[in-house]
């Protein structure tokens, strides 16, 4: 699947300019987006409220990090999130496709109980995001959203 061209549901290859982002460019992306993420965890050391208020901006962030069409790691990388067929994302479709990655995040919400449950639901989601994007091309949530992710 990297590098070759998005696939329409008719079965017909879509246009050269819709391939499908290889797998490098897609971690690297991902890493792009972290750093954001690192500089809010630093309000997480704020005893009891800390957690939740991170929370606050961190659920939003990683569930609407695509709204657009590319979070700020593929604008920067030339990438975007289409559907199967090669047809922009629906908004729904775009938000369904960050809904695992954004599981930990909203653990921090709960009280006291998301010290606990934070970083191993974080953990969980993110290796399984990574171990199906490494070995399947495509991570869970862009099966759960029928997206995937192509080069401008």
């Amino acid at each position: 699947m990297d590098g070759q061209p998005a696939e329409v549901s008719q079965g017909f290859a879509s246009p050269v300019s819709q391939v499908t982002a290889d797998k490098g460019i897609r971690v690297a992306g991902y890493f792009l987006d972290v750093l954001p993420t690192l500089l809010v965890l630093f309000v997480a050391w704020i005893p009891i409220i800390g957690l939740m208020l991170a929370g606050l901006f961190l659920v939003p962030y990683w569930l609407l990090r695509d709204v657009t069409g590319a979070s700020l790691g593929k604008l920067l990388l030339g990438l975007k999130v289409v559907d199967r067929d090669g047809q922009p994302a629906t908004a729904g479709a775009r938000i369904l496709r960050n809904l695992p990655i954004a599981l930990g995040p909203m653990c921090m919400l709960i009280p006291i109980l998301g010290y606990i449950l934070a970083g191993p639901v974080a953990g969980i989601a993110i290796l399984v995001e990574a171990i199906m994007l490494l070995s399947q091309g495509e991570r869970l949530g862009d099966r759960l959203a029928k997206t995937t992710v192509i080069r401008k």
